[in-house]
């Protein structure tokens, strides 16, 4: 077990950018292949809606669209596609009080340039309210969410990527090996993370963890208009308010593209309570496209998290990526 002391690093991470720090690349090693021998029977527990039973008789295989779910690569990509794209965001951060009372707000305008594999980016405009930065004059910020969002969307120096989204990091140090398992959480949803305490709880297609969830494979309308197969896993109504901590995941939406399967939108609620720490998260995150690779384009995030020796944070972003151009 991990000893006492890592745990605060740990959870520095899985703050209120849990999740968008996990968007980061590069990213983690590749995994090895899902195979059906592993996977939970997902067909002898799913609910299939009549639209998607039709399409099992046409052809549609539920055990490899739950491969398809486990392999899926869409989010990596798209997230790597930003870093060689010149665009625009806004970006809007509300942090609030121990009361869930708005305490500090931020908005940013951010243009990024990109230029063969190299980007660069500056702030157009931005508007605060409230204890943003430590210091104004030298824009520290108060905040880790801040501080995770620069890491990740804003490079005012400057910063070149490899092409090739599995390039190991070359940094080997403890926080990066962190960052690499909890990127699992969303890039590879049900997969385990090594995270003390929680990461075997992460395995939502196993035997053992299945007795939590219902299941299901929906057909629906995206809200990009496209028609979408859905894939639902969320907490069984007798355990939600019961047993808590035997979940992490208590409730993932995937939308796929029905003509090629790609990943349009994904909705998560990650939580977990304990005497050491607790986080509760929801998040929203949808993929646009833009000369046929996607993008993502629009990210919500309300949660919080408290870990021991460091200020608890509770904080609502939402980011929203637009006027895509190629690079230069």
């Amino acid at each position: 077990m991990v000893a006492y002391k890592f745990m605060p690093q740990y959870f520095k991470i899985l703050n209120a950018l849990v999740f968008l720090n996990f968007l980061q690349s590069p990213l983690f090693s590749q995994q090895k292949e899902v195979s059906k021998l592993d996977s939970l029977d997902i067909s002898a527990v799913v609910y299939l809606d009549s639209f998607v039973v039709t399409a099992t008789k046409a052809g549609f295989n539920i055990d490899d669209f739950v491969i398809l779910v486990r392999e899926d690569e869409s989010f990596i990509h798209a997230f790597h596609n930003l870093r060689f794209l010149t665009y625009k965001s806004t970006n809007e951060f509300n942090f609030k009080n121990k009361k869930n009372i708005s305490k500090v707000t931020y908005v940013n305008l951010i243009e990024q340039e990109a230029t063969g594999n190299c980007r660069k980016s500056k702030i157009i405009e931005e508007e605060s309210q409230g204890k943003f930065y430590k210091t104004k004059k030298k824009k520290e910020y108060n905040y880790y969410t801040a501080k995770m969002h620069d890491r990740l969307f804003y490079a005012p120096n400057g910063s070149c990527t490899d092409p090739d989204p599995r390039i190991e990091p070359t940094n080997d140090s403890k926080i990066e090996k962190y960052v690499s398992e909890l990127k699992k959480l969303i890039f590879k949803p049900g997969e385990k993370a090594q995270v003390p305490i929680i990461g075997s709880k992460t395995e939502i297609f196993t035997k053992k963890m299945a007795q939590y969830y219902d299941y299901s494979i929906k057909s629906a309308m995206h809200k990009s208009n496209r028609e979408a197969y859905v894939f639902e896993v969320k907490v069984k109504d007798g355990y939600r308010e019961k047993k808590q901590d035997k979940t992490v995941i208590k409730y993932l939406k995937t939308y796929f593209d029905k003509e090629n399967f790609q990943v349009l939108g994904r909705n998560y609620h990650l939580a977990y309570h304990s005497v050491l720490y607790q986080f509760d998260v929801n998040m929203e995150i949808e993929l646009g496209k833009f000369n046929e690779k996607y993008v993502p384009i629009n990210i919500k995030y309300n949660g919080y998290w408290n870990v021991p020796f460091m200020k608890k944070e509770n904080c609502t972003f939402h980011l929203e990526f637009y006027n895509f151009q190629s690079a230069k």
